[in-house]
């Protein structure tokens, strides 16, 4: 009996040193010092699945050095760029045009931002995402009524299914169209972050990489996902949430969003650490 006993002690001092071992992997590997994913979300409806198209949502999630806080910078989908061989257009043209290295090289032109991965995002991965996560509580402050996104909210507070949160992150109906949408997108990404990234949420890791294994589109590795929801997992939460400075314009009758490249590179100097 003591011997046996003996041996379970040493298989679980074993067993603990492992995961010991493993968590600091997880936390070295990962985080070294500066890393930048990008995530897009694009405007294709889940019967074509083909991840081609125009970027409804680019945003950098910048993972910064230990102490420092991390951050979600948004660009919006209107800012007025040139593209190589397709001449003035709007960034959002970038990935149909030239997949992930246009977008990529504009981000870098833009922000100075290396981008080190990339993952892209359509509108049936994102529903089935918020579902196995049972959905996210969002509060609406005004009504939006967008026919074109579904978008059918009075205010007060929901709890969000798939389809639901897709309709409202969304909706251009409210007077600051494109740059309320961008705010929206911050938001319900800060509240699924806040509520949902829990040691209760374990259960579902793995439906949830499977999802984003095999209805995604990225250079990320399942290593890279576990890592990344290991960060979050443990992390504060404190992110700094930004939208690059943006003017707004009409250019032979276009709505655009103008973009000083100096200015924005400064307003993010003081966060990029």
């Amino acid at each position: 009996m003591n011997k046996a006993r003996g041996c379970f002690i040493t298989i679980l001092i074993i067993f603990v040193i492992v995961v010991a071992v493993f968590l600091f992997i997880y936390f070295v590997s990962l985080n070294p010092g500066d890393n930048d994913i990008l995530l897009l979300g694009i405007d294709e409806r889940e019967e074509n699945n083909k991840f081609e198209g125009l970027t409804d949502t680019i945003i950098v999630y910048h993972i910064s050095s230990w102490g420092s806080k991390d951050c979600l910078i948004s660009i919006p989908r209107d800012v007025r760029v040139e593209l190589q061989d397709y001449g003035w257009s709007k960034i959002n043209a970038a990935y149909k045009y030239g997949g992930k290295e246009m977008i990529k090289e504009e981000i870098y032109k833009l922000t100075d931002i290396q981008i080190d991965k990339v993952i892209v995002v359509n509108f049936r991965s994102f529903k089935e995402i918020i579902d196995i996560l049972g959905g996210v509580e969002i509060t609406v402050e005004e009504a939006l009524h967008d026919p074109l996104s579904g978008a059918d909210f009075d205010p007060g507070t929901y709890l969000m299914n798939g389809e639901e949160a897709l309709s409202f992150v969304r909706c251009r109906s409210t007077a600051g169209a494109d740059l309320d949408r961008v705010d929206r997108q911050k938001y319900l990404l800060s509240e699924v972050m806040k509520q949902k990234f829990s040691f209760s949420m374990i259960s579902s890791a793995p439906r949830i990489i499977e999802v984003l294994n095999e209805q995604t589109r990225s250079d990320l590795t399942v290593w890279d996902f576990g890592s990344l929801g290991f960060v979050l997992l443990f992390s504060s939460k404190e992110i700094n949430w930004l939208t690059i400075p943006v003017e707004p314009a009409y250019i032979d009758g276009v709505s655009y969003l103008i973009v000083d490249e100096d200015e924005v590179k400064d307003f993010l100097d003081d966060y990029l650490k």
